[in-house]
């Protein structure tokens, strides 16, 4: 083989395996402490510890809120209702305040129940979290928002 002929050959094939991209197959962990800071009238704030991106590393892409009337698991998490999204503050570890919009719930003593769940930028998303709960409170009380 001539010299030449090999020096292309090897190019083409460093160009090739240099261009392999590995999958992102580790979602973002499972958030285990949601929890709910304070109930408004129609609203809900909700703390919890950012997982991170590729199981407990790094930065999530995104997180999604949902909400319900009986308890979310894994299985119903999709029938929830979503409350939004949101770019989470920081990598794994740190705490995270999320309130939910305003004229989201119903004033009046209703029970709701919340998870969340993060997604990573390869669409990845993690396991639904644990399913706190709170009551809303009467129509003439105030709202309330993260600290």
């Amino acid at each position: 083989m001539h010299r030449s002929t090999r020096f292309t050959l090897a190019l083409l094939f460093l160009i090739a395996t240099s261009s392999i991209v590995h999958a992102d197959v580790c979602a973002p962990a499972k958030v285990v402490d949601l929890a709910v800071a304070g109930m408004g009238k129609t609203t809900a704030v909700l703390t919890f510890t950012d997982p991170g991106d590729d199981c407990s590393t790094g930065t999530a892409t995104s997180f999604e809120v949902r909400y319900s009337t009986s308890a979310i698991t894994e299985a119903n998490y999709y029938n929830a209702s979503v409350a939004g999204t949101h770019a989470p503050l920081g990598s794994n570890g740190t705490a995270d305040c999320w309130p939910l919009p305003v004229n989201t719930l119903t004033c009046g003593s209703h029970l709701y129940y919340f998870a969340i769940t993060f997604t990573d930028a390869s669409g990845n998303r993690s396991p639904v979290s644990n399913s706190p709960s709170g009551t809303t409170h009467s129509c003439v009380s105030a709202e309330v928002e993260c600290p």
